[in-house]
């Protein structure tokens, strides 16, 4: 009897042993499980804050590139506005230049019949570059033209010759097509032959621009003027040519061009009024046909 209650004692003792064994097992998946799900929450909350810091930085990203484009474009309108001060200054100082000349020597006012004689000689001189640039640009026989190279060409010498002109600088006047301007075509179209031969892109293109400017701008002033002129003047060497974008500007925004470009405006202005007698008196209608049976081949 005695072994047997020990038997029976001992089995509850297993019993009692293999239920804690078991709850122990469940307390500890338990508390992996709810580990787990801690770790999931955190992770997540983690995450959270992660996208919302993200969200915050691409936002404040962009309020930085906003406020970039910002000052970019207030230095573009301060830079612009720079330049159409001093290009109306300038204006207003040859327009004074010129009535002192004309009153040191005439001394009177000019009149208005002496006023209009000097537009029409103004005009002819512009009439006759805006020719031989326009021959030079229409410069092959398969009809290619070059209207990018003729902005380059009018970058430089719209502050060399138009606006000295338009100033009131006499010695820049040209009353007829000079002898030498057959000649300024041809070198001419035989630079933009070699500059179509190297250059891919159009000079339009700010890389290409900057590139190949300073090379026409060499044999503007350094071959085209003098031949034109006869002779160099120091004061081309000095000159700041405008921008890519400024000569842009002139090309498509017609409507801009008395405020920002105002010599230049005017110049062209003239040329309407007077195109009369700059067709009669100049010889731009021979010069012009004898320039169309000169052009060049493309691939000589």
């Amino acid at each position: 009897m005695a072994i047997q209650r020990v038997e029976i004692h001992r089995s509850k003792l297993l019993g009692t042993i293999n239920d804690l064994n078991s709850s122990l097992r469940t307390l500890d998946e338990e508390s992996i499980k709810k580990m787990n799900n801690l770790r999931l929450t955190v992770e997540k909350s983690l995450n959270q804050l992660d996208e919302q810091h993200q969200r915050r930085m691409n936002v404040l990203h962009r309020q930085v590139g906003f406020l970039d484009s910002k000052v970019s474009e207030l230095s573009e309108v301060v830079d612009k506005t720079v330049a159409i001060a001093r290009r109306a200054d300038l204006k207003k100082i040859k327009d004074l230049e010129a009535k002192i000349k004309a009153l040191e020597k005439g001394g009177a006012a000019p009149t208005t019949e002496t006023i209009s004689q000097v537009g029409v000689e103004k005009a002819k001189t512009i009439a006759i570059f805006d020719s031989i640039l326009f021959a030079i640009s229409n410069w092959s026989n398969d009809g290619q033209t070059a209207p990018d190279i003729e902005l380059v060409c009018q970058s430089i010498l719209f502050p060399a010759v138009y606006e000295r002109v338009m100033g009131g600088e006499t010695d820049y006047l040209i009353e007829k097509v000079p002898t030498a301007a057959s000649e300024v075509v041809k070198r001419g179209r035989e630079m933009v032959q070699y500059v179509r031969a190297v250059e891919e892109s159009s000079l339009t293109n700010p890389v290409v621009w900057e590139r190949t400017h300073e090379t026409i701008r060499e044999w503007i002033v350094g071959d085209a003027l003098p031949l034109l002129y006869g002779a160099r003047d120091p004061k081309w060497d000095e000159d700041e040519p405008l921008s890519l974008e400024e000569v842009l500007e002139w090309r498509d925004q017609p409507a801009s061009r008395a405020l920002h470009f105002p010599l230049i405006f005017d110049g062209m202005e003239l040329v309407e009024r007077f195109r009369d007698e700059i067709r009669e008196t100049t010889g731009l209608p021979d010069f012009t046909k004898s320039t169309m049976t000169t052009r060049l081949e493309v691939h000589d």
